[in-house]
């Protein structure tokens, strides 16, 4: 279970409220993995803006701190 708490992030999805697993989506979602990188993904690929660009690199920073995270907790079980 404190597994899972290092993929919580409330501050990941601000437009969406109550999505705050940055790994796993909801049933509501349309991608059922990495879901905040892959819809910024998208709308950056459509778009083409910078400002898109940019909310990609945020997601890819989430999931990398995170994931990172989950990885010190595991080398202090291991």
């Amino acid at each position: 279970m404190l597994m899972d708490r290092a993929f919580l992030n409330p501050q990941a999805f601000p437009e969406k409220y109550g999505y705050r697993h940055v790994i796993w989506a909801s049933r509501s979602s349309s991608v059922a993995t990495f879901p905040g990188l892959a819809d910024a993904f998208a709308t950056a690929e459509s778009s083409g803006l910078d400002s898109d660009w940019e909310k990609v690199h945020f997601h890819v920073s989430v999931l990398s701190q995170a994931i990172g995270g989950a990885a010190t907790m595991m080398a202090e079980v291991i």
